[in-house]
């Protein structure tokens, strides 16, 4: 009946949602193929140090010895009371009594049993002292290990290329950060574990062999017996625990996405539908853990009968057999009892090991891959002032696949010539889809081009520190991000070091700088999460704010008037005018407005990864192309062609 409900738990959502079976085969066959137990490789990769593992086992070495002569120590206190308190006869007939008398009388006490009583009671406090060092020292490298991969990974993600980030979700990557690293951990610290019970386990062991080599031999047989036993039921915790991975990525992705998509949820009446797929994906979750625990829980129920079963025949068989003494028997039944709760425990650490290595290979994978795919710093040369301007030579550039079985997509940019004026406006503009957005990551090297070479001032940008060449560009994007921080925090944003007249300098410039006074608390005012206390026009002018704040020599603004309204945009086109009238930085707009750009010195229209005609408003307007006919529909009015076709 229990494996019936155990396999139940294992396969009953395999029927409603084959992607999520399909998942957990995979990871099962990536944790099988890359991350092999005992895993030691993934604990270099996540810089466990030999120190760590060294002192950790070396505590828990120290505490064995301690006990183990506590436990010792039983056998003589038994011996000494069977010859009534004679320690000189017990010393006539054994060799290893003598030694004792000895030892006691080296440091000057007798050989008493409230001495020897005292003793045994020492050796196992001592014990618990190195124990409890040992249970401290791991809980402290344990979370400290943990702190140190999250650390480590959000460096990573930092300095992780766009290419690799553009394939990743985030629900994935925050899974991974939080869940799946304590379950690393514990595996790491589970493996530990193991091997300190494997220490101890020998030692007892060498403990039995003393007293009877015949009956440790067959104790040996029977644990080993019992461990095989368990055999079919830690592969299926190796299952259970690439389930449990699958099901906890998967829900952190859900909730991202429904946490981002309220509005959208509320206003397409779906609220029952996505109550129904987050219980879906909650049970399944539950399902993998009541599973895990049903796993663990028989570790007991199968191991425990089998050696106490055993434990007492052989009291029987060393009794009537092989002629034990009593007090043989009785340490001979205390180290054995004492091996029951650690082969118990080893089996169900193994079982934890074996349930969260996938967590293991998810959080060492994660750690490769953005550790292989960072960004290159490549050149060292400075980067201080733009005074010619910007070129781009034959440029190209393709998105790769964002996953196996897809294929490359068309060139975004495909042999780009461009020539950007310093100190001037210029405009990129286009269909959707044009490579407008794409080229102006690969000014500051979110992106690297496939061929071809931008140059600013007649030098290659790859030739200059990345720091340098990204510290002279500020940018806005489309849809602001801005933190849950006062209004004068996020203009300070990348130029933490402006004054409080720099910031309000940038919000006028902006103009952001009435509203923001009219705001409660003026420049300390929180925005918000998001900026959710503030109007959409208001997000933006307080985010070009922070673009201008460090005065930086080169603008990039994303379609910063495509979620406006007009006296929004109206806003914003006048702050772009003084930027122009009052800075000398070279400003370059993307835009599908051409209301907003129609004032840009230079204005390069885009069309599937080329540039098929560049010039001011007025030329292009005469050209009769792209520009002119988009132009004449934002404005409501009839191209030339189309008035041509009307007229024909």
């Amino acid at each position: 009946m229990p494996d019936a409900r155990i396999e139940a738990f294992g396969t009953e959502f395999s029927h409603d949602d084959a992607r999520d079976r399909a998942a957990v085969e995979s990871l099962n066959e990536q944790q099988s193929v890359n991350l092999p137990i005992p895993g030691w490789a993934a604990a270099r990769d996540l810089e466990v140090t030999k120190r760590t593992a060294v002192l950790f086992l070396g505590l828990h070495l120290a505490g064995t010895v301690f006990e183990s002569l506590g436990i010792a120590m039983i056998l003589p206190i038994l011996q000494f009371m069977q010859a009534g308190n004679d320690p000189a006869a017990l010393a006539a007939e054994s060799g290893l009594w003598q030694k004792l008398i000895d030892a006691y009388g080296f440091v000057g006490l007798p050989v008493t049993l409230p001495t020897l009583l005292a003793t045994s009671f020492a050796l196992l406090l001592v014990r618990q002292v190195f124990f409890y060092a040992r249970t401290v020292y791991a809980a402290e490298a344990r979370f400290g290990l943990i702190a140190d991969i999250r650390r480590r990974a959000f460096r990573n993600f930092l300095a992780a290329r766009l290419d690799y980030m553009d394939g990743q979700r985030v629900g994935g990557l925050i899974n991974d950060f939080t869940i799946e690293t304590d379950r690393a951990a514990t595996c790491l610290f589970s493996m530990l574990t193991l091997l300190a019970y494997a220490i101890l386990a020998l030692v007892y062991f060498a403990m039995l062999l003393l007293i009877s080599p015949t009956m440790t031999i067959a104790s040996v047989v029977v644990i080993a017996v019992g461990m095989l036993s368990l055999h079919g039921l830690m592969e299926r915790s190796r299952n259970v625990g690439a389930d449990i991975t699958d099901a906890n990525q998967t829900l952190a992705r859900f909730m991202i996405e429904r946490l981002k998509a309220l509005r959208l949820i509320r206003l397409s009446g779906t609220e029952a539908a996505e109550n129904a797929e987050m219980g879906r994906l909650v049970e399944r979750q539950r399902h993998s853990f009541v599973a895990g625990q049903m796993l663990l829980a028989r570790i007991g129920v199968i191991l425990e009968p089998i050696i106490i079963g055993a434990g007492l025949l052989f009291l029987g068989v060393g009794h009537q057999v092989l002629g034990l003494g009593i007090e043989e028997m009785g340490i001979f039944l205390i180290v054995s009892l004492r091996l029951l709760p650690i082969a118990k425990q080893a089996a169900t650490v193994r079982q934890t090991v074996l349930s969260t290595v996938a967590s293991l290979g998810a959080v060492v994978r994660r750690s490769r891959d953005m550790e292989a795919l960072q960004e290159t710093a490549a050149g060292d040369a400075p980067l201080e002032t733009l005074d010619q301007g910007i070129r781009f030579e034959n440029v190209r550039y393709a998105y790769t696949a964002s996953s196996e079985g897809e294929e490359n997509q068309p060139a975004a940019l495909d042999g780009v010539d461009l020539f950007i004026p310093a100190h001037r406006m210029t405009a990129l503009v286009g269909p959707s889809g044009a490579g407008k957005s794409t080229l102006i990551d690969l000014l500051p090297r979110l992106r690297d081009p496939q061929s071809g070479r931008i140059l600013i001032d007649d030098i290659p940008i790859d030739q200059f520190r990345i720091t340098d060449l990204r510290s002279n560009i500020a940018y806005a994007p489309q849809s602001p991000q801005l933190f849950d921080v006062s209004a004068a925090t996020h203009i300070r944003y990348g130029s933490p070091d402006a004054s409080d007249e720099d910031v309000r300098e940038a919000a006028r410039l902006a103009g952001a700088d009435k509203f923001i006074e009219a705001l409660p608390q003026g420049y300390d005012t929180p925005i918000g999460e998001e900026g959710g206390r503030l109007s959409g026009g208001q997000r933006q002018r307080l985010d070009l704010a922070r673009a201008l704040a460090g005065r930086m020599p080169i603008l990039i603004l994303d379609e910063p008037t495509s979620n406006l309204d007009a006296d929004a945009e109206l806003a914003f086109r006048e702050a772009l005018g003084r930027i122009r009238r009052e800075t000398d930085m070279t400003v370059i707009v993307v835009g599908h407005r051409l209301s907003t750009t129609a004032d840009a010195d230079q204005i390069v229209v885009l069309d599937r990864g080329r540039v098929r005609e560049a010039g001011s408003h007025d030329a292009l307007i005469a050209n009769g192309g792209w520009y002119a006919q988009a132009f004449s529909k934002q404005q409501g009015k009839p191209s030339s062609k189309e008035l041509s076709v009307a007229h024909g």
